[in-house]
């Protein structure tokens, strides 16, 4: 039975949380675009994720979390102003058409942060927006008011998932600078 136990791992990602107000106005919107099938996400789990990590030893958390001490929060306004629907994945999402290059700028310091203590991200272009629902087959993608999220900082959070979906965790919280 001398069978190498597994460490324990958290599923973990860098985000930007948006304050209740701004949480609120984006699930009302995926109330009005989303199919009636689809599974709407709660308005205390929106977010937008800046690097997503995944599964990583819990003993390594200080590691992670290092690299948000290290980072430069920047305070910015994200004008959400789009919406769109991913057929592939099923999800319908909120963007900005001009998001501040400050996000990109940050998204890319955390990668460079995590590759520094040998986590890898996936290599896909960083493509800010916040994901209103999933198994959305189809969406009424119309106008709609813009909403402003003043950002003021970001997250490490920790994913927990269960029948009812994801359950988040906040392991950090850094504010800007």
């Amino acid at each position: 039975d001398g069978a190498p136990v597994a460490a324990p791992t958290a599923r973990v990602f860098f985000a930007l949380w948006p304050t209740p107000a701004v949480a609120t106005q984006l699930h009302q919107l995926a109330r009005k675009a989303a199919a009636s099938d689809a599974r709407i996400m709660r308005a205390d789990t929106l977010h937008l994720t800046l690097a997503f990590i995944g599964d990583v030893a819990v003993d390594r958390l200080p590691e992670v979390e290092a690299v948000g001490d290290q980072t430069a929060w920047p305070r910015c306004t994200l004008q959400l102003d789009q919406l769109g629907h991913w057929p592939h994945n099923q999800i319908l999402w909120a963007g900005s058409q001009s998001p501040p290059d400050a996000l990109a700028q940050l998204a890319d310091e955390l990668s460079s942060g995590l590759q520094a203590i040998g986590i890898r991200l996936a290599a896909r272009p960083f493509v800010p927006h916040v994901t209103l629902a999933r198994r959305c087959r189809h969406a009424q993608v119309k106008a709609f008011a813009p909403i402003e999220w003043a950002v003021e900082g970001g997250v490490l959070a920790v994913s927990h998932r269960d029948a009812t979906g994801a359950r988040y965790e906040m392991c950090r919280r850094w504010s800007a600078a």
